[in-house]
């Protein structure tokens, strides 16, 4: 057979009769008809011929237009996604569909890049997304939390109402506002209910700024913060915890509530109305000593209050109403503006520390120095301070025994001394009169009584001059 009849052996029998050269003169005068057959048959003839020479022997899986996989043939890349949609439908709970657009086209590759099922369901599983229905929690419009009932959803938020304890009148709402939305989601987005709870709680951290005060330590700022030093260190890349310097910003993250619950409550309640205190100064006391003239009394009023708790803490409460039922009454106090104490026939006195007489008075006695007055009292008679002032020392002081000493301002000091018992602290605020400890025996004591000492500057003076 010529050359030119070799191509013709698949055409059909009417065209083996004229050579391929002479092909469109002799279909230019056949009918319209068979000539429109004839070529459409020549058509899918090619079209067979050019697939049987090049075409594919397996199937490419595309996804978004982007070629992913390559399996045996279409129907095995069909199988393998219905089985992976089933296992993530019955992982979900509920079914699932795939967002992506996928196609299937011929490819011809070589067999050892075709893959087996197993691998194609895992190929396929990197690829794909898988979403399910949801409901979703809206806060303040954006969707935060997605669950698979909405029964879940509801019941998530009645927990969280129920959560902070209400007191009568109030009744909880949510701060943020609230939505449920059905719609469908990733698979990884959908929570469970228990972790749903544990996030809506402690969802989100809450950034605030700290500007650092002179004296602040780290140690200070976390603990006012509520919060662990590591965090702040954590928040602030660069700090050095032992560097601070005044103004210098810190940033302070604390979890914080994804949904918030507020009650509001009115409250009627009788409050008493602080009075003021009027200072007058008094030559005749001491400088620290006060005594009143006119005692101060509070007065009363009726007020409403509208209290708002969040998240079971009260955030703020406003003075809706108020009634007055009394004025305050003003209390004078007269304090003590000498400076320094004068001795007997002067305006300044020191009372005396406890009852009964000197039995052993100031000055030289068996050739040593007495540089106080022994005062005779049963033993547990209450000793009382001779003027107000601070207490600097309490405790045992050689052959002083049990002792304390206050100091009255202006380089005024009185010590106490042999006492059995001692009923005041280092730093303490005594005022004239007040009782300090009990009369004893301690330390080098023939009997009970009570040593007492003053000093001016730190030199011992003679008590009995400033007594009464």
């Amino acid at each position: 057979m010529p050359p030119e009849f070799e191509g013709a052996r698949r055409l059909p029998r009417l065209a083996r009769f004229a050579p391929i050269s002479g092909l469109p003169q002799w279909l230019s005068r056949q009918p319209v008809y068979r000539r429109v057959v004839l070529g459409a048959a020549l058509c899918l003839i090619l079209a067979l011929t050019a697939y049987a020479i090049f075409g594919g022997n397996a199937c490419a899986v595309y996804v978004n237009d982007k070629m992913v996989a390559v399996a045996n043939d279409e129907k095995s890349a069909k199988q393998a996604l219905a089985e992976l949609t089933r296992v993530k439908s019955e992982q979900a709970g509920c079914p699932v569909v795939v967002t992506e657009d996928i196609a299937y086209r011929g490819i011809r590759v070589e067999q050892e890049e075709m893959l087996d099922q197993e691998a194609l369901i895992k190929r396929l599983d990197e690829s794909l997304t898988f979403q399910a229905s949801c409901t979703s929690i809206l806060v303040d419009g954006e969707a935060r939390v997605f669950l698979k009932h909405r029964e879940d959803a509801e019941g998530l938020l009645a927990w969280l109402k129920e959560l902070y304890p209400l007191e009568p009148g109030e009744s909880p709402l949510f701060k943020e506002k609230i939505e449920l939305v059905e719609g469908n989601t990733d698979l990884n987005n959908i929570m469970d209910l228990e972790s749903a709870k544990k996030y809506v709680l402690l969802g989100t951290n809450k950034v605030t700024e700290y500007k650092v005060k002179e004296g602040d330590t780290l140690w200070d700022i976390a603990r006012a913060a509520r919060l662990d030093m590591e965090q702040i260190i954590l928040s602030n890349p660069g700090l050095d915890p032992d560097r601070l310097s005044i103004d210098q910003v810190l940033y302070l993250s604390k979890e914080s509530p994804l949904i918030n619950v507020v009650s509001k409550r009115q409250v009627t309640v009788d409050e008493e109305i602080p009075y003021s205190v009027e200072v007058q100064k008094d030559d005749s006391l001491l400088f620290g000593e006060q005594r009143i003239i006119c005692k101060g009394v509070p007065g009363k009023r009726t007020v409403t209050y509208e209290i708002v708790r969040e998240n079971g803490l009260e955030t703020s409460r406003e003075v809706l109403a108020e009634e007055l039922i009394s004025e305050p009454k003003k209390e004078i106090v007269a304090k003590g503006s000498l400076t320094m104490l004068a001795s007997r026939g002067g305006s300044a006195r020191l009372s005396w520390p406890c009852s009964g007489r000197i039995i052993s008075p100031f000055g030289m006695r068996s050739g040593r120095m007495h540089e106080g007055a022994d005062i005779g009292a049963g033993y547990g008679s209450p000793v009382k301070a001779a003027a107000g002032g601070t207490v600097t020392f309490t405790g045992w002081q050689g052959g002083y025994g049990n002792t304390v000493e206050i100091s009255h301002g202006s380089g005024l000091v009185t010590l106490y001394a042999h006492l059995s018992s001692i009923n005041v602290k280092n730093g303490e605020k005594v005022d004239r009169g007040e009782k300090i400890g009990l009369v004893g025996a301690t330390g080098r004591a023939s009997g009970p009584h009570l040593h007492f000492e003053v000093r001016i500057g730190g030199k011992p003076q003679n008590p009995a001059n400033y007594l009464p």
